[in-house]
């Protein structure tokens, strides 16, 4: 199975003793089980994810550019040969072209920079999007670069955007080179070049100049011009996993992915290309694909701009609607299917098709035992009125007197403990009102006068 070809069955880990085959007409997936919610390499999540953040991005950008703020599409990008490394972030292991990726960034945008305070005071910066993207080709390697939707107070001209781009340019040429890089493009001698002669190391356009209140667009490089070629920049921002790489023998995520599964089951071992995808694997580990600034963030909810603000995990979680129709015990489940390659998906797409028989017959297929290896979900319990409840079912809502004196007395105890430790986080939260003792170190200590016994055993009673 090629790895871009997108099962449902992402999970692999239970979060129970069981998993449950899900299904309605026409789709089927596994429930009571982790997903992985990497929006890098996995198919299954990275699609849903990214729609919605790219969704989110759209809806953002329209109700910006409808309020009258200045949305402006930047491209970061680096030097890069083939002998470069991806690299990695981790702690300790810091090195390679995505970590030069990001240093450049804090280098040159950072918001502790003076440099960057005084772009975001002469040009009116509210904040940004960021999004990161990465190609692989064998002729020039890795290609890793940001995508910005920078927004600013106003819409600003001709003139105002020419140096908003040359000072954003400028900041990241520096920054780059201090954060160990090679120099970026800064100069093209194409004559019919898009860049206008600056160079490839820095790209910004106005999104919004000249159709003020219209969604922000931007040419998407979907690979299919007939189609229109014109993607809004939510799709530009969310959706590069997804995309082609530009220049011939470029390859995408999904497609260096697609190309390193074939590899192997052609060679029968691992090749070049499962060397360049298990690099990508372990180097975009703890790289953020989006990033939002707060103060963009706060902006869109003072306008009152819809946002789809569920999390990763409700995102992914695709068994609303869906009934369970098989319940695999975790025996099952790890010895017969999680670890066959191809039989999650099997069960899948038989279940999509044929429902609940062909299932069956494909797991008898596997010599399992229907009933004993797979189960049929437990009927759901009828719910009873309490006017329907017999004695016997409500004898053990009686309590002996000792019970209740017991549960009494937990209770009083408990209400006593409750006021302690709410006088003792008091007294934590509050050391400046503890009353200390003060001692003078300046007065002599006078030693006490010692008692002898002989001394106790006087009378002293006044006659």
């Amino acid at each position: 199975m090629a790895v871009g070809e997108a099962f449902k069955a992402c999970g692999y880990r239970l979060t129970g003793g069981v998993a449950e085959l899900l299904w309605k007409p026409g789709e089927a997936t596994f429930g009571k089980m982790c997903r992985c919610n990497n929006v890098h390499v996995c198919p299954w999540c990275m699609s849903r994810i990214l729609a919605v953040r790219g969704s989110n991005v759209q809806l953002a950008a329209d109700g910006l550019a409808d309020a009258g703020y200045g949305l402006h599409l930047g491209t970061n990008t680096l030097r890069h040969f083939p002998r470069q490394k991806f690299g990695t972030v981790r702690k300790g292991m810091r090195h390679g072209l995505v970590a030069v990726l990001h240093d450049g960034w804090k280098g040159a945008y950072g918001s502790a920079g003076r440099q960057w305070r005084t772009m975001r005071d002469d040009f009116g910066i509210v904040g940004y999007e960021r999004a990161f993207e990465d190609t692989f080709g064998w002729g020039s390697g890795w290609h890793l670069h940001w995508h910005t939707m920078w927004v600013t107070e106003t819409v600003l001209d001709a003139d105002q955007q020419a140096k908003f781009r040359d000072a954003l340019a400028d900041a990241w040429a520096d920054a780059v080179e201090a954060a160990g890089g090679y120099s970026v493009s800064e100069e093209c001698e194409r004559s019919s070049c898009a860049c206008g002669g600056k160079g490839h190391g820095f790209d910004l356009r106005a999104l919004n100049q000249g159709e003020e209140g219209q969604a922000a667009r931007y040419l998407y490089k979907d690979g299919d011009k007939a189609k229109g070629g014109v993607a809004k920049i939510g799709l530009e921002l969310a959706g590069q996993n997804f995309k082609v790489g530009q220049q011939e023998g470029r390859m995408g995520p999904l497609d260096l992915g697609d190309a390193a599964a074939a590899e192997l089951l052609r060679l029968g071992r691992p090749g070049p290309l499962v060397e360049k995808y298990r690099e990508r694997e372990f180097g975009v580990f703890q790289v953020r694909k989006h990033y939002r600034t707060q103060n963009l963030n706060k902006l869109i909810k003072a306008l009152g701009i819809a946002q789809d603000t569920r999390t990763e995990e409700q995102i992914t979680d695709d068994t609303e609607g869906l009934t369970a129709i098989a319940v695999i015990p975790a025996g099952t489940w790890y010895r017969h299917i999680a670890r066959r390659p191809g039989r999650r998906l099997d069960l899948i797409k038989v279940a999509e098709v044929y429902g609940l028989p062909g299932v069956r017959r494909l797991v008898e297929s596997w010599g399992l035992v229907w009933g004993k290896d797979v189960l049929d979900p437990p009927t759901p319990a009828e719910r009873v009125a309490p006017g329907d409840l017999d004695a016997d079912q409500l004898g053990f809502e009686v309590m002996s007197e000792e019970e209740t004196k017991f549960r009494d007395a937990r209770r009083a105890a408990n209400e006593a403990r409750k006021d302690e430790l709410a006088a003792a986080l008091h007294r934590f939260r509050n050391p400046n009102e503890l009353i200390r003792a003060k001692v003078s170190l300046k007065k002599p200590i006078r030693a006490k006068r010692r008692i002898d016994r002989a001394d106790c055993s006087r009378d002293y009673s006044v006659e």
